[in-house]
C-alpha cells in the first residue's frame, strides 16, 4: 500500500511540474471578479445588519438554530420556551430576513 502511495505521489508530481504554459493557460480561473465580490460583501453587509437589527432573543435563536446548529428542543430548552414558540419565532426571523435581504432589482433589467 506504502509503494503504491508513492508511486501515485511521484506520478502526481511528475503532471503538476511537467505542465506546459498552454496546459496552464486552459485551467479556469474560479476566483470571483471584482463585481461579484462586491456584490458578495454587500449581501453579507446587508446581512448582518439585518441580523443586529433584530431583538437579542430572536437573534440568538436565529444563530443558535443556523449557526450553532442546535434542535429546536436543544433552543426550547436553553430559552425555557416551548418547541412551538422556538418554531415560531424561526419563522417570524426567516420571513423578516427573506423581506430585508431581498436582491434590489437592476435598473437596466
Amino acid at each position: 500500500m506504502a509503494v503504491n502511495f508513492a508511486k501515485n505521489r511521484n506520478r502526481s508530481d511528475w503532471r503538476a511540474v511537467n505542465m506546459g504554459d498552454e496546459e496552464l493557460l486552459e485551467i479556469p480561473d474560479d476566483a470571483p471578479d471584482q463585481q461579484t465580490a462586491a456584490l458578495a460583501l454587500d449581501e453579507m453587509n446587508r446581512a448582518m445588519d439585518a441580523l443586529h437589527a433584530l431583538p437579542t432573543r430572536q437573534r440568538a435563536i436565529f444563530l443558535a438554530k443556523w449557526r450553532d446548529e442546535k434542535l429546536q428542543s436543544e433552543i426550547a430548552a436553553e430559552f425555557g420556551l416551548h418547541k412551538r414558540s422556538v418554531q415560531k419565532e424561526l419563522t417570524r426571523v426567516e420571513l423578516y430576513l427573506r423581506k430585508v435581504l431581498r436582491r434590489p432589482k437592476h435598473p437596466d433589467r
